[in-house]
């Protein structure tokens, strides 16, 4: 079978192959079930005619180390394709641009001077820039749903946290001249090894080049090419100071356009992701289970995310943030925060290039996730309301228990081995007066919305430990 008739086969908008597992890197993969339908469609277009002498391609351009040639590629997510050399008086075009080049076939000269190796390219004599809109033609990826419900089928947790996760993969383009990407930090007051398990999982489904902060040259022939730094993901225990680059100064020393975060943060830390989280209950865990099966797809997915960039107006960002700064100054009213809570990298964050920014980059996310090309104020206040705001909340009262617990015994007094639902329940439902019984397990239970014995088990933990007392046969109080 010639190649035409593998494009003829598998070209069509459904990529009937898209569970096919293979564990080639992104930028390695080969023609067929490996690609996307859209790069099909590039592949198709890649070479267009042949006139006399002069050959006519259209591709996307990757820089090399030598400054006279480019590597042209199908696919922005390829490095594989044509040479093409450019004499001095033909300017380059832009890196990572799509661009028609014609000319004829040559030996690249100075290759073949300095080592005697005939490697072939087209000579430009023509170069053009080419607009592309593929959005309308492509079949969408996963929807956030499908991408959660694959990923993370074997993982115990809530299913908004799981979203969270699951939007890391799908990014976040640049806004407002910061890098791109999602944030997402979990203060793990218990089941940290599984976490760290979590991390690995959603780490190893990507290939190498999709989870490296330092990127290689590919050597193709001979010739050195710039491998693009377009998405990555980090995830697992994080330095501060790398948490601190991505979160409060919004860039990436290492030059990605987008970068996703997973990371275990520590108190210091907690708040600085777009999303924090404070895992707290003895109820999650991580099934073994094979990242490489999920690798094809998620690649799929991942790069045709990158597609598309949904635009959002000045005007809507403005009306996003007045809304977020109030609810944000009703939060802190709630909690009893000092106005400091706002400032940069702290709980609340209100600077506009915190939680704002955050919910703005949650709504672009959510929009590639859906597939639409513009969002409104009204998909940034949703990813406030149905995110964000819940996620700081959950993150407060579990910092405030944790300040609670060492104020009222010492500063050693650990939760890891509490439900903390059943701990917040205790102490919303407990008075506080003299001589009151306290609340009964079944009160408590149904307050955490947990099981009797589940209770039962963590409040006779407590009582061992010194935390609750039972006045009367059934009643808990805090100590």
């Amino acid at each position: 079978m010639d190649a035409d008739e593998l494009l003829e086969k598998y070209g069509s908008k459904i990529d009937r192959l898209y569970d096919t597992v293979a564990s080639a890197d992104v930028f390695e993969r080969q023609f067929g079930a490996e690609l996307t339908s859209w790069e099909l469609q590039f592949q198709r277009q890649f070479r267009v005619q042949k006139q006399g002498r002069s050959l006519h391609y259209q591709g996307f351009v990757h820089y090399t180390r030598d400054p006279s040639i480019i590597l042209l590629s199908p696919s922005p997510w390829l490095i594989d394709g044509v040479f093409i050399h450019f004499q001095q008086s033909i300017d380059m075009p832009p890196d990572g641009s799509y661009v028609a080049v014609s000319g004829p076939s040559i030996a690249i000269p100075r290759i073949l001077e300095r080592t005697q190796k005939l490697v072939r390219a087209i000579n430009a004599e023509n170069v053009e820039l080419v607009s592309h809109d593929l959005t309308s033609q492509v079949s969408a990826p996963p929807r956030l749903r499908d991408l959660t419900s694959m990923l993370f089928e074997n993982v115990g947790m809530a299913n908004a946290s799981k979203r969270v996760f699951s939007q890391l993969y799908v990014s976040s383009p640049p806004t407002l001249d910061a890098v791109g990407g999602l944030t997402a930090g979990i203060q793990a007051l218990a089941s940290e090894a599984q976490v760290k398990r979590l991390f690995r999982f959603m780490r190893d489904v990507l290939p190498p080049s999709m989870r490296a902060s330092k990127r290689e040259r590919a050597n193709i022939q001979g010739v050195l090419v710039d491998i693009p730094k377009l998405w990555r993901l980090e995830s697992g225990p994080v330095r501060n100071s790398r948490i601190e680059e991505l979160c409060v100064k919004r860039r990436d020393p290492s030059g990605f356009r987008e970068v996703s975060l997973a990371a275990i943060t520590q108190s210091t830390t907690g708040t600085m992701p777009d999303v924090p989280i404070a895992l707290a209950t003895e109820d999650f865990w991580v099934e073994s289970s094979n990242p490489s099966l999920y690798r094809l797809p998620i690649i799929k997915a991942a790069i045709t995310y990158q597609l598309i960039s949904p635009e959002v107006s000045q005007r809507s960002i403005d009306t996003g943030i007045s809304y977020i700064e109030e609810r944000l100054e009703i939060l802190r009213n709630s909690f009893g925060l000092e106005e400091r809570s706002f400032s940069r990298g702290q709980i609340l964050d209100a600077d506009i290039m915190g939680r704002p920014l955050s919910a703005v980059k949650l709504a672009r996310a959510s929009a590639r996730a859906s597939w639409q090309k513009k969002i409104t104020s009204k998909e940034i206040k949703k990813a406030w309301d149905a995110i964000l705001e819940p996620a700081l909340k959950e993150y407060i009262e579990i910092a405030e228990i944790k300040e609670r617990a060492a104020s009222q015994w010492d500063e050693e007094t650990r939760l890891d081995g509490y439900n903390s639902k059943i701990l917040r329940a205790l102490q919303k439902l407990d008075s506080g007066k003299k001589g009151s019984p306290g609340p009964t397990l079944g009160e408590i239970a149904e307050e955490a919305g947990v099981e009797k014995h589940e209770a039962a088990q963590t409040l006779h933990q407590m009582k061992d430990d010194g935390v609750v007392y039972e006045p009367r046969l059934g009643h808990y109080r805090m100590v």
